[in-house]
C-alpha cells in the first residue's frame, strides 16, 4: 500500500472527525445530589485555599440567612475570617441532600474548622482549636446553568455533637 497525500489527508480529517464527535458527545448531567454535594465540596476546597471569589461563586445573588445576611454580608464575614487566618483545615461532614425539584436540592451538612495542619478530621481535634457548624440550606441551579446556594441557616455545633 502506497501513502499517498490523499491518504493521508483522509486519515487525518477520519481522526479530527472522530475526536470532535468524542469532544461533543451530549454527557449526561450529574443528578440533584451530585451537582449539589459536589458544589459544596468545591465551596469547602476554595474556602481552605482562602478564595473567597471563588467561595462566593457558589452564592446566588438572591440569597438570605435566616439571620437575614445577604450575599455581600455572608462576602465581608468570610474574607474577615481569611484575613485574620482564624482557621487553616476545614472539613465537610454528614452531608445529606434531597432533591426537591430537577433544579432545587435541600441540604444539611457539618463543616469543622480548625488551626492546624491535620490532614484527617480524627488528628485536627488532637491539636487544634475548632470551631464547628451545621449549615442547612437550598441550591438552585440558575439560569446559567450553575448550581447556587439561595437561603441558609446555621447552628453552631457544641464539640461534644462531634462524636
Amino acid at each position: 500500500m502506497v501513502l499517498t497525500r490523499t491518504r493521508v489527508l483522509s486519515g487525518m480529517a477520519a481522526v479530527v472527525a472522530a475526536a470532535l464527535v468524542l469532544f461533543f458527545w451530549p454527557r449526561e448531567e450529574p443528578g440533584v445530589k451530585d451537582a449539589v454535594t459536589r458544589r459544596i465540596i468545591a465551596m469547602t476546597s476554595a474556602a481552605e485555599e482562602k478564595d473567597v471569589g471563588e467561595v462566593m461563586e457558589g452564592v446566588s445573588e438572591r440569597f438570605k440567612t435566616t439571620e437575614g445576611w445577604s450575599k455581600q454580608e455572608v462576602r465581608s464575614i468570610l474574607t474577615a475570617q481569611v484575613l485574620r487566618g482564624q482557621w487553616v483545615r476545614i472539613f465537610t461532614t454528614d452531608i445529606d441532600v434531597h432533591e426537591v425539584s430537577p433544579t432545587q436540592g435541600d441540604f444539611q451538612a457539618r463543616f469543622i474548622f480548625g488551626r492546624s495542619q491535620a490532614d484527617k478530621l480524627e488528628d485536627l481535634a488532637r491539636d487544634s482549636v475548632l470551631n464547628a457548624y451545621s449549615i442547612e440550606g437550598t441550591f438552585e441551579k440558575e439560569a446559567d446553568g450553575e448550581w447556587r446556594v439561595v437561603k441558609a441557616k446555621q447552628r453552631r455545633l457544641d464539640p461534644s455533637e462531634l462524636l
